[in-house]
């Protein structure tokens, strides 16, 4: 028997809406000051890492990296959410804070490896999981998680972080910690270059598999493989094949950007761009030193999950539904009376 131990400090085992209707009123009467003016019709990142690895290349970041990633979006004032939290527009942030989003397809086995010392089983410190989870430790306010898009029917061995042996365990691991499952087909199929049928089938298969090992787990998310649209798209939203009905509330492209608030008429949960990993000019750092030079385009939290704040004269581009939903705030716009 394969005892569970800490590594590194990282454990394997688990750990508003409203009143509706008000108008619009100014931040004096519910905003709290902070070094940037509240805007939540911002922009904000959806991050999107592959392998985790040597040597740094296209599709892969090194630990160190991946660390270091971690470490500028903390020290930048950003706060990780989940993804289904940002379409259900659960944007429980404090205030100042920048909420972001992280995602990583595939599943291969440098997101989540075991090693494995005589009878003690430790998570990879190099892992993403691992260095997310010592992260995390190190900074109790910056709870880090994540959605891992999965491929179960490729080969025995790379399919779900491989490790044949540990699959269900790293699967309930993940779920117990709050990181997310998501459906990227069943093995990476192009679905414009199936049918119908087909289609339906890549999104059921991969979901019975990951219910095989997780009971009644939903996959709500799906990342488009190679980033390419069914022929009929509302087929990954929703459908069937034999008895397994599956249903996507979000759909991730590959690229190549950030996101609208979700509280902005130009939200679409399914068409969600992402911004590739990397030391790159369209990367993470790149965006967190546009944002800096133009903070107008960043999303920033009031702190309050309950209301939208957003600078005057925006208040239009808050859906009427929204509108009516939370309280909706003004502020001078960044940069004003300078």
């Amino acid at each position: 028997m394969v005892s569970l131990l800490f590594v590194f400090g990282i454990a394997l085992t688990p750990s508003g809406n409203a009143a509706g209707n008000n108008p619009t009123k100014p931040a004096s009467q519910g905003v709290p000051k902070i070094g940037l003016a509240a805007n939540e019709l911002g922009r904000l990142m959806i991050l999107e890492y592959h392998l985790i690895g040597y040597p740094e290349a296209d599709w892969r970041r090194t630990p160190e990296n991946f660390r270091k990633d971690l470490q500028m979006l903390y020290d930048n004032d950003y706060y990780p959410i989940a993804l289904q939290d940002l379409v259900a527009r659960n944007i429980k942030v404090p205030v100042g804070k920048t909420p972001f989003v992280m995602t990583f397809d595939d599943s291969s086995n440098g997101q989540f490896n075991y090693l494995v010392k005589g009878n003690a089983l430790l998570i990879d410190p190099k892992s993403a999981v691992g260095i997310m989870e010592q992260f995390k430790k190190e900074h109790p306010d910056f709870p880090l998680t994540a959605t891992f898009y999965v491929l179960p029917g490729i080969d025995p061995g790379l399919r779900l972080f491989g490790q044949e042996g540990y699959i269900k365990q790293k699967l309930e691991f993940l779920v117990q910690r709050g990181y997310e499952i998501g459906n990227h087909s069943y093995w990476h199929q192009n679905l414009a270059k199936t049918d119908d049928a087909g289609v339906q089938k890549q999104m059921a298969l991969a979901l019975k598999a990951v219910q095989s090992y997780l009971p009644g787990y939903e996959m709500r998310n799906l990342s488009l493989p190679f980033g390419v649209f069914a022929k009929n798209p509302k087929l990954e939203i929703s459908g069937s094949h034999e008895e397994t009905k599956y249903r996507h509330s979000s759909i991730v492209l590959v690229g190549s950007g950030s996101v609208p608030s979700p509280f902005s008429k130009d939200f679409n949960p399914f068409r969600l761009e992402r911004i590739q990993a990397g030391d790159t000019p369209w990367g993470p750092k790149a965006y967190v030193e546009r944002y800096k030079k133009n903070p107008s385009l960043r999303y920033v939290s009031d702190g309050n999950a309950r209301t939208i704040t957003v600078p005057k004269g925006a208040e239009t581009n808050i859906p009427a539904t929204l509108a009516a939903k939370y309280r909706v705030l003004s502020v001078e716009p960044v940069g004003a009376g300078q």
